[in-house]
C-alpha cells in the first residue's frame, strides 16, 4: 500500500506531466481552434489567449471544413491513402512476418548472415534507394499504378527484425503439437504464430499506417494521375493554392493530423510493448 508521501509524490508527478503535455500540445490546440475561424479573426486573436479558443458554434463555424471537404478532392486523396495503407498492412504483416519466422525458427544455410544483412539495411535511409525503386518500377511499366506504388514498399527490414525478435521466444513444443494434428507450416503460421504475436502485429500495422499516411516523396514519383494521389500530396496541392485561406489551410492540416493522433492514442500501449519486447529477446 502506498504511503502518504508516495501519493503526494505521484500527484506532483502527474501534475507536472499534465503541464508539460499541455505545453507540447499548444501548437495542436492553436491549429484546431483557429481552423474554425475566418482569416480576420485569426489575425485579430494572434497575440492573445483567444488564439487558443475556438469561436462559439454558429453560422459559418464549419465553413473552412466544408470548403475543404466539398470543394476540393481531399476526401478522394484520404480514401486513396487509407486503401493503400490497408494493402500495405496486410501484405506487410504476411511477407515480413514469414521472413521473420524463417529467420527465427527455420534452419537454412547462411541464416545468420541474412539476419546481419537485414540489420544493416535498417540503417539505410529510404531516400538512398528510392531511385533504384523508381527505375525498377519504371522498367516494369508499373508507374501510375497501385501495384507499382505498393510493391517496393512491402518488404521492410525493421519490421522483419521486429517479427524475428518476437518469434524467437515462441515455444517449439507448440509446433510439435501442431504437427501431431497434421498442421502444415503455412497453416501453423496463420492460425497459431500470428495470433500468439498480436502485440508485434499491432506494432507493425501502426508503423506501416504511419509510414503510408506521412509518405510524400514516393507517391509523388510513382503517381501522375490525380485519381491516385495520396493525402500528403493533396495537402500540398491545397495549401499551395493562392485561393486557399489560412483557416482552410489549418482545417486541412487538422484533417491530416487527427487520424494519426487517433491511431497512436488507440495503439500506443501496443507500440511500446512491441518495441520493448524486441529488445528483451535473445537469439
Amino acid at each position: 500500500m502506498k504511503t502518504k508521501k508516495q501519493k503526494i509524490a505521484n500527484g506532483i508527478l502527474v501534475a507536472v506531466m499534465l503541464v508539460l503535455s499541455l505545453f507540447f500540445l499548444f501548437p495542436v490546440i492553436w491549429m484546431i481552434a483557429n481552423s474554425f475561424k475566418p482569416d480576420a479573426a485569426i489575425t485579430a486573436d494572434m497575440n492573445s489567449v483567444s488564439a487558443f479558443i475556438p469561436p462559439a458554434p454558429g453560422k459559418g463555424f464549419f465553413d473552412n471544413y466544408k470548403e475543404i471537404l466539398f470543394n476540393t478532392r481531399f476526401l478522394r486523396f484520404m480514401a486513396n491513402t487509407l486503401f493503400y495503407a490497408a494493402i500495405m498492412i496486410v501484405a506487410g504483416v504476411i511477407v515480413n512476418g514469414l521472413a521473420g519466422y524463417a529467420l527465427a525458427k527455420i534452419k537454412f544455410p547462411f541464416r545468420e548472415r541474412w539476419l546481419a544483412i537485414i540489420m544493416m539495411l535498417m540503417i539505410i535511409p529510404t531516400e538512398t534507394i528510392i531511385t533504384i525503386n523508381f527505375m525498377f518500377v519504371s522498367k516494369m511499366g508499373l508507374l501510375n499504378t497501385v501495384f507499382g506504388y505498393v510493391l517496393p514498399m512491402i518488404v521492410n527490414p525493421f519490421n522483419i527484425f521486429l517479427f524475428r525478435q518476437v518469434f524467437v521466444s515462441l515455444p517449439d513444443d507448440v509446433w510439435e503439437a501442431a504437427q501431431l494434428d497434421h498442421c502444415n507450416p503455412v497453416k501453423y503460421f496463420f492460425t497459431m504464430v500470428l495470433p500468439m504475436s498480436k502485440t508485434v502485429v499491432a506494432t507493425v500495422s501502426v508503423f506501416t499506417f504511419l509510414n503510408v499516411w506521412n509518405d510524400y516523396l514516393w507517391p509523388s514519383l510513382v503517381f501522375t494521375s490525380s485519381d491516385l494521389l495520396t493525402a500528403q500530396i493533396g495537402l500540398n496541392s491545397i495549401t499551395s493554392n493562392d485561393n486557399t485561406t489560412m483557416g482552410q489551410t489549418l482545417a486541412v492540416i487538422t484533417l491530416i493530423t487527427i487520424p494519426v493522433i487517433i491511431i497512436y492514442a488507440l495503439f500506443s500501449k501496443q507500440i511500446v510493448e512491441g518495441v520493448v519486447s524486441t529488445g528483451s529477446k535473445e537469439g
